[in-house]
């Protein structure tokens, strides 16, 4: 069976390289001998010579087809076309011309975002404004803003003395020039609570008596000084006011703008004129993690922004120094690690308006158990302002009088005070001189 089946192998091999081969020569009936190799034909051999020559050649220079591709001295492989070249020129077609359109609005567009004093139209109208204090200076902030018929008071605040000034505790700035304007003044407006902006409103107000528009922690603020220089009465000129609302005050259009600051509840100001638009910054630093939650309000900027701004006035305290100033919030893992490893009693000294910091030691002495403490008045009265009002939210019976400090464990005690720059008559400054 095994001789059989390669006699018929053979047989079969024969046969199909019989045929192949009647077939590639385009035989007609004349059968080849079976052992004829296809290699044999010298018309063949030729062309496989052609072949080989031309791959070798395939890195030289092509010489010129002809045409259909092929040279005069053999075939060569086709040269494949590459894709068709792309023009970035635009032509005349309709979408064409709507693209070269939307580049040319575009450009405006940024343009026009670059230079928004262009947006402002020409006018006659006036604006006069004199600083009275604060310029140049820390401290006293205290501003005339006044059109030919109208004017607008922002900020009366106080400065204190230098050293070489003895017997005095405050300064308060010159009023003579409002004595000049006082029958056009409209209002007082108020940017925020700190002493250099509303500290000589009550000696403002025992010579002159005009509305007082701020935001609420500021007005409360002043609430307290006019009940200690006697002017309980004249709190009657308060005008609280919401943000994002536009005033109308004699010639002005005023907004007050959220911004953030080293105390709550401060503003920006924009104040728009026939003349143009105002913007007032106030004292301000930027925070985008204020403890609050409530971030500049950066959109309204943008908003006057696009309109077109004629004038601004912006704080520029410690602005030469590099460097940015750090979010309030990074001073809460500071407090914790205090905390975690104290002993004894904490004794933690800020500005009294400064409340976000405050909040932030009272909630740490909170997590660590410690009654609280307060010494200062500034510090109580500022405090009690900012939980009255619901800026700040703690149980009223964490706190504890200085008197009963030494019922507790040192470890069990939190005091917040006055005096971290050292200032004389402070609690902290009599606290280390054992005169408290």
């Amino acid at each position: 069976m095994m001789e059989d089946n390669n006699q018929n192998n053979q047989n079969n091999s024969a046969a199909n390289s019989g045929e192949n081969a009647a077939a590639n020569t385009g035989a007609t009936g004349n059968e080849r001998p079976q052992n004829q190799s296809r290699n044999n034909n010298p018309r063949r051999n030729s062309q496989n010579r052609n072949r080989n020559n031309s791959n070798r050649n395939g890195n030289q220079k092509q010489p010129n087809q002809g045409q259909g591709g092929q040279s005069g001295q053999g075939n060569r492989p086709k040269k494949r076309k590459g894709p068709p070249k792309f023009s970035a020129k635009l032509g005349n077609q309709e979408w064409e011309l709507k693209i070269k359109d939307a580049i040319k609005a575009n450009k405006k567009v940024r343009a026009d975002a670059l230079a928004c004093y262009n947006k402002i139209k020409p006018s006659n109208a006036t604006v006069k404004i004199t600083p009275l204090g604060g310029l140049g200076e820390i401290g006293g902030n205290f501003m005339v803003m006044e059109t030919a018929t109208s004017a607008i008071i922002i900020d009366i605040g106080m400065s204190f003395p230098s050293e070489d000034m003895h017997g005095v505790d405050i300064l308060v700035p010159d009023f003579s020039y409002i004595r000049k304007i006082k029958d056009k003044i409209d209002a007082i407006i108020i940017t925020h609570g700190h002493e250099d902006h509303i500290g000589a409103v009550p000696y403002f107000f025992k010579q002159f008596k005009y509305p007082i528009y701020g935001t609420p922690l500021p007005l409360g603020m002043l609430a307290n000084k006019f009940d200690e220089h006697g002017l309980k009465k004249d709190k009657s000129y308060f005008i609280p006011i919401e943000k994002r609302k536009v005033y109308k005050i004699g010639d002005f259009e005023i907004e007050w703008m959220h911004i953030t600051h080293s105390i709550i509840d401060a503003s920006s100001l924009a104040i728009t004129t026939d003349a143009g638009t105002i913007i007032h910054t106030g004292d301000f630093k930027i925070d985008h993690t204020p403890i609050d939650g409530m971030p500049t309000d950066l959109h309204r900027f943008a908003h006057y922004g696009e309109k077109g701004v004629l004038l601004l006035l912006s704080d520029s305290t410690n602005s030469y120094k590099p460097g940015i100033t750090p979010s309030e919030s990074t001073v809460g893992p500071t407090f914790d690690k205090i905390f975690s490893q104290a002993k004894g009693r904490v004794i933690m000294s800020t500005f009294s308006s400064n409340i976000h910091r405050v909040y932030q030691a009272i909630q740490h002495g909170i997590k660590y158990n410690r009654k609280v403490c307060v010494i200062g008045r500034s510090m109580e009265r500022n405090l009690d302002i900012a939980i009255e009002l619901g800026y700040i939210n703690l149980d009223r019976r964490i706190f504890i009088d200085p008197h009963e400090i030494n019922k507790y464990d040192d470890k069990d005690v939190l005091i917040v005070t006055t005096g971290s720059q050292g200032e004389s008559m402070s609690a902290l400054y009599r606290m280390a001189t054992n005169e408290h």
